[in-house]
Order: C-alpha cells, then sequence, then structure tokens
C-alpha cells in the first residue's frame, strides 16, 4: 500500500495534458488531488483547503512556482511539503532547496521514480532514516557543527564543507557530524549541489539526509523538528563561480 494513500495533493502546471496525467496516477494510488493551473491560482487553493504535498512547475504564465512556495511556506513552514518538476529553471538547485522545496524531479521525469520521491516526502522521519541506503558511498565526511564554514543545518540536510573535493551531483556520501554537547551524529546523504566557498580554493555540498545510524537516530530527528530555517538545504553566503 502506497503512503500517499489518503493524502491531498496539488497539482500545479500550465500543461493540461501533464496535470491529467499526474492526477490519474496519484488516483491510481488512492490519493485525493486538486489541480491548479499556474501559481496564483495555486496559493489560492492552499489558502482554503489542508493540502500535504504540493507538485508544481516553476515557469508558469500567471504565477510561477517559487512565487508559490515562498507563500506556502510563509503559512505554514513544515506543510505542504513541495517538489517541483521542471525541465528549465532561472534558480539552480541550490536556490530552489534554500527557499524551501523539499524536492526537484527535472523533465522528463521517470515516473516510478517521481512516486518514489514522492512517497520519500510523505514518509514520517523516524521510518525513513531508519532505512539504509542501498548506493554505496564513496566519501566520509568529518564537520563539526560550531563551525559555520563547516555546517549548517536545514529541515531536510546541510551544508557541509568538504574540503579540497568536488562532489558529485547525485554521489551518497557517509558524514560524522560534531556537536558542541559532544554528540555525534553519523549517517549518509545524497549530494544535491556543490559549489566554491568564500576562499575559492575549497568546496562544499548541499547534502540531504537519507539515512542516521540507530544510535543517533533520535537525537538527529530532534534537531531536525526543531530547526526552523526555511532552507530544507542551506545555500552558500557567498557564491564563487
Amino acid at each position: 500500500m502506497s503512503c500517499l494513500k489518503e493524502h491531498l495533493i496539488l497539482v500545479v502546471d500550465d500543461e493540461p495534458d501533464l496535470r491529467e496525467m499526474l492526477v490519474s496516477e496519484l488516483q491510481t494510488l488512492e490519493a485525493k488531488t486538486l489541480e491548479a493551473g499556474n501559481g496564483k491560482e495555486g496559493i489560492k487553493i492552499v489558502k482554503n483547503e489542508k493540502i500535504d504535498l504540493i507538485i508544481s512547475d516553476i515557469r508558469m504564465p500567471g504565477g510561477n512556482g517559487i512565487d508559490l512556495l515562498d507563500e506556502t511556506k510563509k503559512l505554514n513552514l513544515l506543510k505542504p511539503k513541495f517538489l517541483f518538476i521542471t525541465a528549465f529553471s532561472d534558480f539552480t538547485r541550490e536556490e530552489i532547496h534554500a527557499h524551501g522545496a523539499e524536492g526537484l524531479v527535472s523533465k522528463p521525469f521517470d515516473l516510478p521514480s517521481l512516486i518514489e520521491n514522492l512517497e520519500w516526502l510523505c514518509t514520517d522521519l523516524k521510518t525513513k532514516y531508519l532505512k539504509k541506503p542501498v548506493q554505496p558511498t564513496s566519501t566520509r565526511l568529518q564537520v563539526s557543527a560550531n563551525n559555520a564554514n563547516e555546517f549548517i543545518l536545514g529541515r531536510g540536510g546541510a551544508l557541509m564543507y568538504t574540503g579540497t573535493k568536488l562532489l558529485e551531483a547525485a554521489e551518497f556520501v557517509e558524514f560524522e557530524i560534531q556537536f558542541p554537547d559532544g554528540t555525534k551524529v553519523t549517517g549518509n546523504g545524497e549530494v544535491l549541489w556543490n559549489g566554491n566557498v568564500q576562499d575559492g580554493e575549497n568546496y562544499c555540498a548541499g547534502i540531504e539526509f537519507k539515512y542516521f545510524t540507530p544510535d543517533c537516530l533520535d537525537y538527529a530527528i530532534k534537531l531536525i523538528e526543531s530547526c526552523k530555517s526555511i532552507a530544507y538545504v542551506p545555500e552558500r553566503t557567498k557564491k564563487i563561480e
């Protein structure tokens, strides 16, 4: 049984055929659905309905997806979850997650992969962070939560310093985060984006949390639940391209 069952999902896109296809697929999974043709229509629905999840394009005439995301997060930071599907954007993945979007899938997309992403977003934190990803890890990162140049926490991941190593997007890594009280949080994550840090000679990456080891799971979940950042994964304060 899909965890999307009985969830109310809003599909926002200016392409009627795409909306129809997504709505049909979601309804086969017993999700409840609503539709909007642009961001302005979407925010009206968000203000009047208890939406669990939004799937939205970014570029749309009559109100774009970023404005819809910003208005939605002003109303409620945690709900609905927000996933973009887009072929192109004036915004980078780093900026999109910093605005608060929990997911991003590029068009053309693989439908089973999209559904997998949606189910991930709708799964409770303890359940999803207990399941170790099957993807092999290539790198182990060790960072200090005391140092803002090494680590900035978001609601679903973190900006982490990677030194002279430039990680690849979609790469899976192991991490160890040292917190001021002496607790170490260890687990696995997926690289969403990478880039230079302020000195221009070293790198950092936006990493989505995918798994925490059982010994630190409860501590990690409390940290995430207490995080008030708009960013799902924070962006760099200064970008050097």
